[in-house]
């Protein structure tokens, strides 16, 4: 049912949980500075700052030791969460914890684990200004495991200057300037943001996202920077894969008569679908290639020309600052870059990422 406000104990164990979606997370993230709570935001939620932010909570989620550590006694969500299976799973255990959900309005809510308790406009804690919480020993363990695993996947991702996926969506979200937007397209574009983005204000994200996320993701990307720059923002990128752009590859012709962004769509370009490589299914080499892998030996580059657009290639780290300088410029108008990649080493990474946040914390 839904309500205005709903009061919430000052509980020793508390998350904030902001999911995708265009929500003003200011209130939550002083209410999790107040309580004490770490904040675990999405990119495209836009919450991922403050002093309470993580930046590598999905690592911290797939450890078995916190995982076995007492569980929250109260979750507040926002937006709509489920980025990740585990994201999920930290609201379906969540047993007998309260969980306030902050609604847009009457019948507008995201409640994916269906354990809602509440369903409000806005929460308040009970005696506000009652102490500072803040230091609790609840929100310290959070905030040292975040530190130590991201230091430890920093460091692999370090050991190699060319580019990786998860590297790339690190850096680039570092090196965008504040008044930046980021459109990033499904599939794992926005899940390596999600565990590499570092908490940070001045760039605002925006994802594709729900069954249908790929459907006129260039279009999107277009409009959308369109109408930051519009309102006077500043440089627009876009983090897309290979399928996603040939999915709507006809975006990238626009007529003579259309307004043009200043846009630089930056393509991972790992022929095929990357985040198949990731799941059970990759067991499976022969018919997985297939029906999954889906290679297609497109030529970026040659439909970059098609379309009449520049395109430029980079493989190492060091060379994604200078490109972002030439391609953001006023006037500069939409460019593509690629970024070559392959699925096989690309899944090993991301399993390495894995082992080296799960030794951390060991």
């Amino acid at each position: 049912r839904f309500a205005p406000s709903a009061e919430l104990a000052r509980a020793g164990r508390g998350l904030v949980v902001c999911g995708d979606g265009d929500y003003d997370s200011g209130p939550l993230l002083d209410l999790a500075e107040e309580a004490g709570w770490p904040v675990l935001a999405e990119p495209s939620s836009n919450a991922r700052r403050g002093p309470c932010a993580l930046s590598a909570y999905q690592y911290l989620l797939a450890d078995a030791g916190l995982a076995a550590a007492p569980r929250p006694e109260v979750i507040v969500s926002a937006g709509r969460p489920g980025l990740s299976r585990r994201q999920l799973a930290l609201l379906r255990e969540a047993g007998t914890a309260r969980h306030a959900v902050i609604a847009q309005g009457p019948g507008r809510w995201s409640d994916p684990a269906r354990t809602a308790t509440d369903v409000v406009a806005q929460v308040r804690l009970a005696c506000p200004g009652a102490g500072q919480a803040a230091t609790s020993g609840w929100l310290t363990r959070w905030l040292d495991a975040d530190r130590a695993v991201r230091a430890a996947v920093d460091a692999v991702l370090d050991a190699d200057e060319r580019l990786s996926e998860p590297r790339l969506a690190r850096d680039l979200a570092a090196a965008l300037p504040d008044g930046a937007l980021l459109w990033a397209a499904s599939s794992l574009p926005i899940r390596d943001l999600d565990q590499q983005l570092k908490p940070r204000s001045g760039l605002r994200i925006l994802a594709s996202r729900g069954a249908s996320g790929i459907d006129g993701l260039v279009s999107s990307a277009i409009g959308a920077a369109l109408a930051h720059q519009a309102s006077g923002g500043g440089r627009a990128v876009a983090l897309v894969g290979d399928l996603a752009l040939l999915h709507d590859a006809p975006g990238l012709f626009i007529g003579p008569g259309e307004p043009r962004p200043d846009l630089c769509v930056i393509v991972v370009n790992n022929d095929g679908g990357g985040i198949f490589s990731t799941l059970e299914q990759a067991a499976f080499p022969g018919p997985f290639e297939r029906v999954f892998g889906t290679p297609h030996g497109a030529g970026i580059a040659e439909l970059a020309a098609a379309a009449r657009l520049p395109c430029r290639r980079i493989e190492r780290a060091d060379e994604l600052p200078a490109v972002l300088s030439a391609t953001g410029s006023p006037g500069a108008g939409v460019s593509l870059v690629e970024v070559r990649t392959d699925r096989p080493g690309q899944a090993a990474l991301r399993q390495r990422l894995a082992e080296a946040a799960a030794a951390s914390l060991s």
